[in-house]
């Protein structure tokens, strides 16, 4: 089982039950400590859910005798001589490289999620490239001389073709849209793991449901912690800065 954790409001994680021991063994977990699994609710304080938990596992005893282990590179070090984040261990090599990615928003289990503007930015300029796209071929369409009727449902089947195609595309192989990489974004799961085509398709088809509620669903993430859509909520993805 997989446990996240808050942080100054911040969520960490995933974790394993083992490591949430350590972490509050440690004192980087206190009893008022949030945390939350998938399958729970809400978010509770770590004291009502330690008794549900596997005890922590001691220290190796090279640990307790002042050494330890690097979690970025592996190598052992006096522990006096590293930083300590979050319970992990990083050595004076590592730390400009480790606090870098602090700084970036990107170290192991923690996600910067894209704001609502910049989202809004992101699906703006896909319309632009969508629209574009679509509206030639359109054209092109209507060049065949069908009667209208025909002509309106060749349109709008290439159409849909097209934009599912555009978005399963993008966000299984590069993780984004074009709009969202240049502004900076990715489409990842809750876990931090890329989209399989499937649940890219399902997230193209639930964003239909965020347009069909006159934009409710998408004005959610401005009120979300996590700056999910109605979407993101359905398909359990999450859009993050990279």
């Amino acid at each position: 089982m997989e446990w996240y954790y808050l942080v100054e409001r911040e969520r960490l994680g995933p974790v394993t039950e083992e490591e949430l021991g350590n972490l509050a063994a440690n004192g980087t977990i206190t009893p008022q400590t949030l945390v939350w699994h998938e399958g729970i609710a809400d978010w509770q304080p770590y004291e009502t859910v330690q008794t549900q938990l596997q005890p922590a596992t001691p220290a190796p005893a090279h640990v307790q005798e002042g050494v330890g282990a690097c979690s970025q590179c592996g190598n052992e070090f006096s522990v006096d001589e590293m930083l300590v984040f979050d319970g992990a261990y990083v050595c004076a090599q590592c730390k400009p490289l480790y606090l870098q990615k602090l700084k970036e928003g990107v170290a192991p289990g923690m996600f910067v999620y894209g704001g609502f503007w910049t989202r809004f930015g992101a699906k703006f300029l896909d319309g632009v490239v969508l629209g574009i796209t679509n509206n030639v071929l359109g054209i092109g369409i209507g060049a065949l001389g069908m009667p209208a009727l025909p002509t309106f449902g060749a349109v709008m089947l290439v159409q849909f073709a097209i934009s599912a195609a555009y978005t399963v595309y993008f966000l299984t192989n590069h993780g984004a849209t074009p709009g969202k990489m240049a502004c900076g974004l990715k489409v990842i799961r809750s876990d931090g793991s890329p989209l399989t085509p499937g649940r890219a398709f399902g997230r193209y088809g639930a964003e239909m449901l965020s347009g069909f509620t006159f934009g409710i669903g998408y004005i959610m993430a401005a009120f979300d912690d996590e700056k999910r859509t109605l979407h993101d909520r359905i398909c359990d993805t999450r859009v993050v800065k990279k």
